[in-house]
């Protein structure tokens, strides 16, 4: 049976390997952990196992548990499958969404520009805020999908390549301009409910998005 300790280590460790402040492929200590996290082994251990069937943990027999190391093959499959569930999904929110669906998203995108204002200057040190902003504005625009099995594995893999964007971010230099207003253009279209084109521009903003971080994180690919 899980305990609310239990939860409490695994979600501190989850958060720490998709924000990156424990590094990809770093060695996982239990002693180490217990110690960082204020708890016993045994929901360390919990959590260990539970994030390995996640993937964000890898097991090498008896030498013990590693963060998960990040490549550029991992990233693009993942960035594939999200694509063809996250445009598809939005095509089914244009098709089926209200006024709740118009609303949530314009919610998200106030936030976002409200937080990007922030961040001018500033992205390594507002990496986790971005990011966060970014998923709620996505997660948004597919709201009105009536699936709720593509929506959890769209939301597992949104998980899975945000660790690849939270480096990508904290990786870069804090004087980069920011790119185009992609975002405003696909709300724009989804209101309209031109669903052509809200779709095509979702998907081109996926893919220069997933070349942002392919260029940030791994230029020998480019």
């Amino acid at each position: 049976m899980t305990t609310p300790d239990d939860n409490s280590t695994y979600q501190q460790l989850r958060n720490d390997i998709l924000d990156g402040s424990i590094e990809p492929a770093s060695k996982l200590s239990i002693a180490h952990l217990s110690s960082r996290y204020n708890s016993s082994a045994a929901p360390v251990r919990e959590a260990l196992s539970r994030l390995a069937a996640e993937g964000l943990v890898t097991r090498k027999g008896q030498r013990g548990y590693w963060a998960a190391p990040v490549s550029v093959d991992e990233f693009v499959d993942v960035a594939r499958l999200r694509e063809m569930l996250e445009v598809d999904a939005f095509r089914q929110s244009i098709q089926h969404g209200d006024l709740d669906w118009e609303a949530n998203i314009a919610g998200a995108r106030h936030r976002e520009l409200a937080v990007r204002k922030q961040a001018e200057g500033h992205y390594s040190e507002y990496a986790g805020e971005l990011i966060r902003e970014n998923r709620r504005f996505h997660m948004a625009l597919i709201s009105g999908c009536p699936s709720i099995w593509q929506l959890r594995f769209i939301s597992t893999l949104y998980d899975q390549s945000e660790r690849f964007r939270r480096l990508s971010l904290i990786s870069l230099a804090d004087t980069r301009p920011a790119s185009g207003d992609e975002h405003g253009a696909i709300m724009e279209a989804a209101f309209r409910r031109d669903e052509k084109e809200a779709c095509a521009l979702l998907k081109t903003h996926i893919e220069h998005s997933n070349q942002r971080v392919i260029d940030t994180l791994f230029p020998q690919q480019r």
